[in-house]
């Protein structure tokens, strides 16, 4: 199993998306300066939430475009966080994996909206996919897919290697339940993802990098306060690396990828699942 340096990048998110694009260079920069082999960036990073009427179609187009030329001149597998885009009449929140000559080798569609705001104007995937490369078995999710656990078993079942979830999830936000704001999380953050992603790389036996947005976002109508938080975990260790603020910065880790091998062996959860999930498809 190969060695893979990995860069999760906690990314500050403004609205401005010409000043959000013309960022994202220096990430590569630094990454490639400390040899990673990928680089994954937070879910809407670019533009923060949108709704349709905010939507402009040539942000996908210049977003791709330049993912794809910054991991060709640098040698790098990029996961582009996500954008909102519209694809066959709808809007999604999707997720790209570049490799390192600026091919896309696959995409991600968010199976699980925030039903109080995303879900109004975006349509759901409905399929997880696990990309083979030189690098390694990758998955994607996003955000919100972490809460639910089928979605990494999906991915274990498509024989992932490591599991990279862009996200923008809040401390505070106002498109979130009362409840969860003032009752259960009104002087102290947070800290179901910590539990979530130790979690799913241990039951998923496979690594799980985290990359969450940091920093306040106004706008569209909604106020976050980022959680941050962004992280790497593995099987038999959960979380062995974490940015414990929401303040923007870069971790980078090298993985030896026989722990996902040793996990499958020592675990052997793959093999007594083996019948409960028919229909999905190996890589």
């Amino acid at each position: 199993m190969p060695k893979t340096k990995i860069c999760a990048i906690q990314f500050q998110v403004s609205q401005n998306f010409n000043k959000n694009i013309s960022r994202v260079e220096q990430f590569f920069k630094k990454a490639n300066k400390n040899d990673c082999d990928i680089i994954c960036f937070p879910e809407i990073f670019l533009t923060g939430p949108l709704n349709k009427e905010k939507y402009n179609p040539k942000v996908p187009v210049q977003s791709k475009k330049l993912f794809s030329k910054l991991s060709k001149n640098y040698g790098m597998f990029s996961i582009m966080g996500s954008i909102i885009e519209k694809i066959d009449n709808k809007f999604c929140n999707i997720s790209y994996l570049f490799d390192d000559k600026g091919n896309i080798v696959g995409n991600y569609k968010k199976n699980h909206l925030v039903q109080k705001s995303e879900a109004k104007y975006l349509t759901a995937g409905n399929e997880v996919s696990v990309f083979k490369t030189k690098i390694g078995n990758i998955g994607i999710q996003i955000c919100r897919d972490l809460l639910y656990p089928e979605i990494s078993r999906k991915l274990m079942l498509k024989k992932a290697d490591i599991i990279f979830c862009p996200s923008f999830w809040s401390e505070k936000s106002s498109s979130y339940d009362w409840i969860y704001n003032n009752k259960y999380f009104k002087t102290k953050p947070p800290r179901e993802v910590d539990v979530l992603v130790s979690a799913r790389a241990i039951e998923s036996e496979a690594v799980f990098v985290y990359a969450n947005a940091a920093g306040d976002f106004i706008g569209n109508g909604i106020k976050d306060e980022l959680l941050g938080r962004s992280q790497i975990a593995l099987p038999f260790y959960g979380t062995t690396d974490i940015l414990n603020r929401n303040k923007e910065g870069t971790l980078m880790k090298e993985i030896d990828l026989s722990i996902v091998k040793d996990a499958k062996m020592v675990y052997k959860i793959e093999r007594d699942l083996k019948d409960y999930y028919k229909g999905i498809n190996k890589v």
